[in-house]
Order: C-alpha cells, then sequence, then structure tokens
C-alpha cells in the first residue's frame, strides 16, 4: 500500500528559487528548491535537508512573495524518499516533498518603534494602564 506520508515542517530555503516551466506539453510552472531543517540541540544539533517542489499557482506564489535563500518558512507536504547514485557507486536516498502549501513562519516579535512607544505613553497619560503593568490581581485596574 502507497498511503502518502504527508508532514508539516519549518526550515530555511537554501537557494534562491527560480521559476521554471515544465516540457511536458502541459506549461506548468514549477519550483524545486532545498529546504534545511535543523534538528536536535546544543552538540547534537544538525540540519535535515529535503528537496521540495511546488506546482501551479503555488510556485508563482511562492515566487511573487520573494521567498529567498534563508527565507524561514513553514511547509504542508508529502514525503516520498528517492533512491539515487551516490558518486561512489553506492546507493543513497533523499527525503523529496511534494508541498501542498507553504507560509512564511513566524518570527520573534519587531522591536516596539518609537511611534508605538509615544503611543503607549499617550495612552497612560489618558488614564488607561498598560497591560504590561496590570496591578496587583493581575488586572488593569484595582
Amino acid at each position: 500500500m502507497n498511503d502518502p506520508v504527508t508532514i508539516i515542517t519549518t526550515g530555511r530555503v537554501t537557494a534562491d528559487l527560480e521559476l521554471k516551466t515544465s516540457q511536458n506539453g502541459k506549461n506548468t510552472k514549477y519550483v524545486q528548491f532545498g529546504l534545511a531543517v535543523n534538528k536536535g540541540y546544543g552538540d547534537n544539533e544538525h540540519a535535515n535537508f529535503y528537496s521540495c517542489l511546488l506546482y501551479g499557482d503555488a510556485a508563482q506564489r511562492i515566487i511573487d512573495a520573494k521567498v529567498k535563500k534563508g527565507s524561514l518558512i513553514q511547509v504542508v507536504a508529502d514525503q516520498e524518499l528517492v533512491e539515487y547514485p551516490k558518486r561512489d557507486g553506492s546507493t543513497g536516498w533523499m527525503a523529496k516533498l511534494t508541498l501542498h502549501s507553504w507560509n512564511y513562519a513566524p518570527t520573534n516579535r519587531p522591536k516596539q518603534s518609537d511611534s508605538e512607544a509615544d503611543e503607549s505613553a499617550a495612552e497612560e497619560e489618558e488614564g488607561f494602564t498598560s497591560a504590561a503593568n496590570c496591578g496587583v490581581n493581575g488586572l488593569p485596574f484595582n
């Protein structure tokens, strides 16, 4: 039985993307790229590399979104192990992902700009307490 193995993972794109068109007579747009996913932590941290393939309108969308080398993205994909010949003549296995969808992955929140800091100060002057300055009971009022 060949049931698809669907995975959700987050990683960094390993090279700038290039939109290509298939030569099978259907002129399907596609993007093929590498994805590096960090595993482990400390001295045991390492990367797993996946070969990703994205077709059609989603391929155009990832190009239009200016995803490039180093972009952190989250993907939902079917995983397949593909056999390939190594340089030494032995057989190797590579994980191939056919993407269903992708999104930019959330990152750390941006630092507060000067204008946002001024707005917070203005709110406190008007009698509002910032949620960060909650009272003893954890409420912005007592």
